[in-house]
C-alpha cells in the first residue's frame, strides 16, 4: 500500500474522531424563571458543567456555584424543575423548563 496515501486518510480519520468526539457532548439548554426575569442555563452532562461552571449532576439534581459570584449557589431538583439560588442570605426560587426552538 502506498504510504501517502495512508498518512492522509490516518490524518483525516483523527480529525473526523475529533470532531465527533466533540459535538457527543450532551448539552441541554434551561429557560429558569422567576418573579422578577428569567435565567438561561446551559447544562453540559458530559463536562459535568453549568454555563462553564463545574457542576454536581447527579440523577437527582445539579448543584453549582457561579464562579463569579462565591458566596452564591445554585439547585435544580431535576424531577420537578424547581431551581433555588442562595446569594448570601437571600434566596430564589423559581421553575426552569428546556428552552424550544434555537
Amino acid at each position: 500500500m502506498n504510504k501517502t496515501v495512508v498518512k492522509p486518510a490516518i490524518i483525516a480519520a483523527l480529525l473526523q474522531a475529533t470532531a465527533m468526539q466533540a459535538s457527543a457532548d450532551e448539552t441541554v439548554k434551561l429557560v429558569c424563571t422567576f418573579q422578577h426575569g428569567e435565567l438561561l442555563i446551559e447544562v453540559n452532562y458530559t463536562k459535568q458543567t453549568v454555563n462553564g461552571a463545574t457542576a454536581m449532576i447527579t440523577d437527582k439534581e445539579i448543584v453549582w456555584s457561579p464562579p463569579d459570584e462565591p458566596d452564591s449557589m445554585a439547585l435544580i431538583n431535576r424531577y420537578s424543575g424547581l431551581i433555588q439560588i442562595s446569594k448570601g442570605r437571600s434566596e430564589f426560587l423559581g421553575i426552569c423548563n428546556q428552552a424550544t426552538g434555537k
